[in-house]
Parts: structure tokens; C-alpha cells; sequence
């Protein structure tokens, strides 16, 4: 299947734009700035001039996956597992946050119609720190972690890792295991998740095969699909 790459100098959001305009997969837009770049759950991502990367992917709807999440989670390990060629200290933070150090450096945004499947992707190359403050979370760039990557170079091997990912998620192949060895929260690791009903703490027993993070709390297992989750020290 071709791949389309469109290159925008500013855009409202790279998924947005996915959304309303007539496109066929695989399309992958990229914009030096965004005007409203967004995260999970509402939330704006930080999206300054010529800083990261902003980059979304328009793929054909899978038939076969169960929901969103494992390829949300298999996003993100792809994407992972290209900055840690680069570092080997970036981490997981279920379902899909990239981290160094505690603080994120890459947000994932999943949208899924009936007509398509968007990926959208953040990534903060060249942030100061000035830039960053005031965000919900700590978060980081490359360049403040010192790691020097020309945008072309990690752009193009995230194109590469992303689609690959795609059509091996889309088939049933993801490797659950791939994730587990980069991800924060290991089994029996304790912790919290603020949900919108409220805030509740247990043990991370893993994910399963549809992406869930399988707590247990008070006793009593439950499969959690959403929620902010940190680690209880």
C-alpha cells in the first residue's frame, strides 16, 4: 500500500486536518507548528514552531482489532523503541505516554469512525525548558536531555516504525512482550488511577490481549480501559 506524505507549515491539528479532509490511507500529514494541538482526554499539547515533531497517520480501518487500545499501546511501543536507538531510557506509561526520567516526551493520540483510523503523534524535539513549564505533567525534549537527532532522520523512522506496527497490530501479531520490557508500570507494581468517578489504588497485574490494564483492587480484579495512572512509592 503507498504512503501519501503531506507537509504543512501550520495546521489547527494534524488530526484534524485527517479528519475533514478526502483522503485515502496511508496518508501522513506533518506541521511544523499547531495551532490547537490536542492530547488525550481533551487536553492541549504544546505544539511551538519548529519544537517537535507533529506528525498523523490516516490507515484503513482494521477488521480484526478488538478496540483502540492495543493500538494505542503498540503505537507507542514502536515509537519507543525508535527514540531508545537514540537513548536506551525511555519508558512506557500505560496506556501510551512516553517517558525519560519521569517526565513525558511523547503523547499518542488514537481516533477511530466507522471510515477511518487516525494516529496522531507528539513529539518534543527541540523545547527548552522555559518552553515546557506550566504543563500538567513534567515533560521533557530531546534537547534537553542532550540527545541530538536531526527532525528528517527521526521523522522518517517513525514513519517507518508506525506503519509497521499498524499492519503487524492490524494482522493479530503484536508482540505483548515488546511492550512489557519498555513499560513503567511492571506486574506488582502499586498504584494509582484517577478516573472520572475518582482516584482508587491498587496492583498493576499486567495488560491483556485487548490492551486492558488488569488491576487488582481490594481483592477484587478489574480490567481498566482509561484513567490517568502513576506509580504509588
Amino acid at each position: 500500500m503507498n504512503t501519501k506524505i503531506i507537509n504543512l507549515e501550520s495546521v489547527d491539528s494534524t488530526n484534524e486536518f485527517l479528519k475533514r479532509e478526502n483522503l485515502s490511507p496511508i496518508t501522513v500529514v506533518t506541521a511544523k507548528i499547531q495551532t490547537q494541538g490536542k492530547g488525550r482526554r481533551g487536553k492541549r499539547w504544546i505544539s511551538h514552531s519548529d519544537k517537535g515533531l507533529y506528525i498523523s497517520f490516516l490507515f484503513p480501518v482494521p477488521e480484526k482489532i478488538p478496540n483502540i487500545q492495543i493500538i494505542s499501546i503498540s503505537t507507542a511501543t514502536a515509537v519507543a523503541k525508535v527514540l531508545n536507538e537514540f537513548k536506551s531510557e525511555f519508558l512506557i506509561k500505560w496506556p501510551n505516554d512516553i517517558l525519560i526520567k519521569g517526565k513525558k516526551i511523547c503523547g499518542i493520540l488514537p481516533e477511530l469512525t466507522k471510515e477511518k483510523l487516525i494516529i496522531g503523534i507528539g513529539i518534543n524535539l527541540y523545547h527548552s525548558e522555559k518552553e515546557l513549564q506550566g504543563t500538567e505533567t513534567p515533560a521533557t525534549s530531546l534537547a534537553i536531555e542532550k540527545i541530538e537527532v536531526p527532525r528528517e532522520k527521526i521523522t522518517n523512522f517513525i514513519i517507518e516504525a508506525v506503519k509497521n506496527s499498524f499492519f503487524k497490530t492490524a494482522n493479530g501479531k503484536f508482540d505483548l512482550s515488546d511492550y512489557e520490557k519498555i513499560a513503567l508500570i511492571k506486574q506488582n507494581t502499586h498504584v494509582e488511577i484517577k478516573e472520572e468517578t475518582g482516584t482508587v489504588s491498587g496492583i498493576a497485574l499486567g495488560i491483556d490481549r485487548e490492551g486492558f490494564l488488569i488491576v487488582e483492587i481490594n481483592g477484587k480484579i478489574k480490567r481498566v480501559f482509561s484513567g490517568d495512572v502513576s506509580v504509588r512509592v
